[in-house]
């Protein structure tokens, strides 16, 4: 994973990362009410600011963090 990049989020930014969460919480049955959604929000952010920026591997990689967690 790349280092930590510490710059602004443009729209076309935030819209990957929501694509990639609401994917993730869909896959993984996780209900729009549900607190559960917050740690995969920090984690699609977390990945997303390590350089992370291609959709597919984002959305690979959150859902197999989410499986590691289980």
């Amino acid at each position: 994973m790349g280092q930590w990049r510490n710059e602004p989020m443009h729209p076309g930014h935030i819209d990957l990362c929501q694509r990639v969460f609401d994917a993730a919480c869909s896959a993984r049955e996780i209900e729009t009410d549900s607190d559960a959604r917050d740690p995969v929000a920090a984690y699609v952010l977390t990945l997303y600011r390590h350089g992370v920026r291609d959709e597919e591997e984002l959305l690979q990689r959150v859902l197999k963090g989410l499986d590691e967690d289980c």
